[in-house]
């Protein structure tokens, strides 16, 4: 059966009460029981005292053993009659025989009765009787306990209830976060416990509305993305549908369709592979091979992409050897370069350079083409950014992205600065790895 909190607090308090009232009564009758029990058998001993005084004036007084026990008892004593046969007399006979009266006492909390014979009659008197002041005072101190327990409870349950506000509060505002209402706040109390829980949920619901924000850029951007080549596809295998086109446009319309095509799937290969790298913690399997070797093939590789605009290219390349993943490290160098390739102009030149400096290993890709502003300097990074167009082209805003996100898995860093009086440079710091070396 589920309970609330506030429920369990009570109980607890009520448990923890109760345990502590018993443990306090049982300390308090171990202690004071055997102090109890001679102050019973003592006052008896001066009424076995008394009564045997009486008792030796009988004759001449004429006091009967009822006259003798009504003057030496009260409220606090109760005495009755009992026959020689009863079990008490003979389980105390040789006392009373020797000294008249017999005492014993029993129970924790310890009650006294005495058997004395007076002349031929045998009386049992018992201390504490259920109306005397000492059992009145027990009982009065036992519903003491009982009342302190019920109104400490009482009193917890309320308390409890306004300890636990901020907790239904954030209750409350998990349940429109569950809802998809990330907008939802927390008031942050003074307690440093719930202040501490406030403010996390506070961020945590900031971030999940970042992230929604995100999300959704992130959907239209791809929808985006996607619908531009897939309306050229619809719109130009349209075309090619019309028999009286020339054969020249039936092959322009054949090379735009093929461009688009592969504009598609370069964005979907992009997409998949940000994805994987943004799931990834470690740059994964590493090897040994020369840095400056790798980035002199991507230059290789990317020669009909230069060589069509006449590029003059500066190559100076430290021979370096670099323990990462050799696959990832290529599509640093491919995405920066490429896009120094269609940033420059025809006749243009492109800086590559490679070196070591005293902390790290440095990559330096610069460019001729068009400067970026500041103020977008720090988004080129972001998923899709394609806000500069002066440096736009059929790209897909997903290259840099990928780069800085594995440069952050070398644990180096990526940025870009415009150089004088115009292009671009491209600095990425990657750190030794001397224990793997």
């Amino acid at each position: 059966m589920k309970t609330t909190l506030q429920f369990k607090l009570s109980f607890m308090f009520f448990m923890v009460m109760l345990i502590s009232a018993t443990v306090s009564i049982s300390l308090l009758l171990f202690i004071f029981s055997p102090i109890m029990r001679k102050s019973a058998e003592e006052q008896l001993s001066e009424m076995a005292v008394s009564i045997n005084t009486l008792s030796t004036k009988l004759d001449e007084k004429e006091y009967s053993s009822e006259k003798v026990i009504s003057l030496v008892t009260n409220s606090s004593f109760t005495s009755s009659e009992i026959k020689n046969t009863d079990k008490r007399v003979s389980e105390g006979f040789e006392e009373l025989e020797q000294k008249g009266y017999f005492i014993k006492s029993s129970g924790i909390v310890p009650k006294a009765s005495m058997i004395i014979k007076i002349h031929d009659t045998y009386y049992n008197i018992e201390s504490f009787s259920n109306d005397s002041l000492y059992w009145i005072v027990n009982f009065v101190i036992i519903l003491s306990f009982i009342g302190c327990i019920v109104i400490g409870t009482i009193i917890t349950s309320f308390v409890g209830k306004t300890i636990l506000k901020p907790l239904h509060e954030i209750s409350r505002a998990t349940s429109e976060v569950a809802r998809g209402n990330f907008k939802v706040r927390v008031r942050v109390p003074d307690d440093i416990e719930y202040g501490m829980l406030a403010n996390n949920f506070n961020k945590m619901a900031v971030q999940l509305s970042e992230i929604e924000t995100l999300r959704g850029d992130f959907i239209s951007s791809v929808s985006h993305e996607f619908k531009t080549p897939l309306a050229s596809i619809q719109g130009f295998a349209k075309l090619l549908q019309d028999d009286t086109i020339s054969e020249d446009d039936r092959r322009e319309y054949t090379q735009v369709i093929i461009d688009e095509t592969s504009r598609l799937a370069k964005l979907s290969t992009n997409i998949l592979k940000l994805t994987k790298l943004e799931n990834q913690k470690t740059i994964g399997k590493k090897s040994k091979f020369l840095l400056d070797e790798q980035i002199r093939k991507i230059i290789v590789m990317l020669e009909p992409e230069w060589s069509k605009k006449n590029i003059d290219l500066d190559i100076d390349l430290e021979e370096i050897t670099y323990i990462g993943n050799e696959e990832l490290m290529a599509q640093i160098w491919q995405n920066i370069i490429n896009n120094a390739i269609k940033f420059t102009g025809v006749d243009g030149n492109i800086g590559v350079k490679l070196y070591r400096s005293e902390q790290c290993i440095v990559v330096k890709i610069s460019d001729d083409g068009p400067c970026i502003p500041d103020e977008k300097r720090t988004k080129i990074f972001e998923k899709f950014y394609q806000g500069d167009h002066s440096r736009s082209t059929d790209g897909n805003g997903l290259g840099l992205a990928l780069v800085q996100r594995v440069v952050e898995l070398c644990n180096g860093s990526v940025w870009v600065e415009n150089t004088q009086p115009t292009g671009v440079c491209f600095t990425v710091q990657l750190p030794y790895i001397i224990e793997d070396m």
